[in-house]
């Protein structure tokens, strides 16, 4: 999917402030993109927030290991707001071209422990977003 400048210049910015740590920056290119161009900059709010909470989540889940007490709930937590960002992702990308929903289900929604991993790391890069809107909250919207 082509980007504008302005989507282009926000990667640029995110990537910036991760410190090169957005893995996924394309995909969540396409996402701000579609967003901007369907009305949909709700649900990429709704998304990014999701993967913040699931992204920090994982981490907490990694740190503490299973046997550590509160991680059932952690798990169950995890798994819900996962499904529930899933979901947004496919809102968001039912509106692109054939070749992107192409292109997100087989990366992002294979039952593979390789789209797993991409689906944590599209929500570690979409988290820099949520961070990046709240330390801007009095800039206006972009794209």
């Amino acid at each position: 999917m082509q980007l504008s400048s302005t989507t282009l210049a926000l990667l640029e910015t995110l990537d910036t402030v991760s410190g090169r740590k957005l893995s996924r920056q394309e995909d969540l290119g396409t996402l701000i993109e579609l967003a901007a161009m369907n009305q949909q900059q709700s649900e990429l709010n709704d998304l990014s927030f999701l993967a913040k909470f699931v992204s920090k989540t994982y981490g907490i889940m990694e740190r503490i290991g299973r046997g550590a007490e509160g991680y059932d709930k952690l798990t169950q937590q995890f798994t819900e707001n996962m499904e529930k960002g899933k979901t947004l992702l496919r809102v968001l990308i039912g509106t692109g071209s054939a070749d992107v929903k192409h292109q997100f289900e087989s990366t992002y929604f294979a039952m593979t422990p390789s789209a797993l991993q991409a689906l944590l790391e599209l929500f570690y890069s979409l988290s820099w977003y949520k961070n990046w809107q709240i330390d801007n909250r009095s800039t206006p919207p972009i794209p």
